[in-house]
């Protein structure tokens, strides 16, 4: 069904048991969070079912790995929100539902170079973040991540906590950042991943409170109290394990990290980072990661389960010998060669109360505009507004909306100073094609 597009400003919803929906240009947004990324085909197609009677039939798949219905009217959030409740999707309330933010590596049990499957940890900890009413506190944007290496790895995915397999039993904990940027406080074993989970947000909350102007992420709070006054603060609040060897295993932190506290896995080679991997699994994409319901019902009958991921594609798990040929039919992406994957765009017009352009179709006349010129560049980005919701760090291209106009600029952000201004949608589309030109022949 299609929904006309509310004239009231974005605000959220009072759904019981659902993190609140947000109400966009299309009408209310509701956000299914999967754990673990594992999604049964069955699953899916009652979830295609439902974003298709109640909703606008257009699926979004976010960079932390859930799926958003779009287009839901206001009495329909009861019935879609009962339904995703009896397949396991939401918890008691709403409460429960807001800190559930677990970014899980994909590939779990598909990849036999990943160091250790951790399917069962990330559900672990979602249910524990569900339950421990102690962390209902947290804000709501706090993000945990739990990667198990290997191809489809999570290193460039930033998050407040992080959990990151260097073997088959360890994790390397660490907070705030990238892989690379987060600051590492030692080893914990998959087994404890709730324990040291729960004391670590506890710490956090503790912590924040005690400073003028309380820290909303982690990486803000590292910065003012320093790593090593964080764990001393942790350090009180786990137990330090018995003789036996049980607990959570901190006691052995220093030896650990001098063991492992240095591994970092792979970059990725899945879509849109390459192929060069191999899972048991059919990698598609989507532009700007949308899809409708009709495609989500017919590829959920080419395989057993979807994983979702963060990079704006699906893995069809057991995918059917036809699994590629519906993908393609479906406009689903196969290669991570495809010049759309270089294209960044918000929902514009239509989708977002402030958006006055349609920025996916500006998008989409670029790739064909500029054809084989978008390989000299990493990201051409059309955002809807000055605020960028959809990148709103530096691309090499990017076109800011306002007023049904763009301003184009090179290696900037959303709202930047640009030396084109108020470009209709067809001239923004011709000069990105000529700045293109002319930075792939130097002119």
């Amino acid at each position: 069904m299609t929904n006309p597009v509310p004239t009231q400003p974005r605000r959220r919803g009072t759904c019981p048991g659902v993190l609140a929906p947000m109400q966009v240009g299309d009408g209310f947004l509701l956000r299914v969070r999967v754990p673990a990324g594992v999604l049964p085909a069955d699953h899916a197609r009652r979830i295609a079912e439902l974003g298709d009677r109640y909703g606008n039939g257009l699926i979004d798949l976010s960079h932390r790995g859930n799926l958003q219905l779009r287009g839901i009217p206001a009495d329909g959030l009861e019935p879609v929100t009962d339904a995703l409740r009896e397949m396991g999707y939401v918890f008691s309330d709403a409460a429960s539902e807001a800190v559930r933010n677990v970014l899980c590596s994909p590939t779990g049990g598909l990849d036999p170079t990943a160091p250790m499957d951790v399917r069962e940890a990330a559900r672990t900890l979602d249910a524990r973040l569900a339950a421990d009413t102690a962390l209902h506190g947290l804000p709501p944007k706090f993000g945990w991540l739990v990667c198990g290496g290997g191809i489809g790895h999570l290193a460039g995915s930033s998050t407040d906590v992080r959990f990151d397999a260097v073997d088959g039993t360890h994790f390397r904990v660490s907070l705030g950042g990238t892989l690379a940027k987060a600051a590492p406080l030692g080893l914990c074993r998959a087994d404890d991943v709730a324990d040291v989970a729960s004391a670590l947000g506890r710490a956090f909350l503790e912590l924040r409170a005690s400073l003028q102007e309380p820290s909303r992420r982690m990486a803000g709070l590292v910065a003012a109290i320093g790593a090593e006054a964080f764990l001393m603060r942790l350090a009180s609040l786990i137990s330090p394990p018995p003789p036996s060897g049980g607990g959570s295993g901190w006691g052995q932190v220093s030896h650990l990290m001098d063991l492992f506290g240095s591994a970092e896995p792979p970059h990725p080679n899945l879509l849109p980072g390459g192929e060069k991997g191999s899972i048991a699994g059919r990698v598609v994409a989507f532009p700007f990661g949308r899809l409708t319901a009709a495609t989500l019902a017919a590829l959920a009958s080419t395989c057993v389960e979807f994983r979702i991921t963060p990079w704006r594609a699906l893995i069809l798990v057991g995918p059917s010998a036809d699994a590629e040929t519906i993908a393609q039919a479906h406009g689903a992406i196969l290669s991570h060669t495809d010049r759309r994957l270089k294209l960044t765009a918000c929902s514009g017009a239509g989708g977002c109360d402030v958006g006055t352009t349609d920025t996916h179709a500006t998008a989409l006349a670029i790739a064909e505009r500029a054809g084989p010129l978008l390989d000299h560049v990493r990201m051409v980005h059309v955002s809807g507004c000055a605020k960028g919701c959809a990148h709103p760090a530096i691309a090499d291209v990017t076109l800011t909306a306002r007023d049904g106009v763009y301003d184009v600029a090179l290696n900037a952000k959303p709202g930047d100073d640009s030396p084109h201004t108020g470009l209709s949608p067809a001239d923004a589309v011709a000069r990105v094609a000529d700045l293109l030109t002319e930075e792939s022949t130097g002119a």
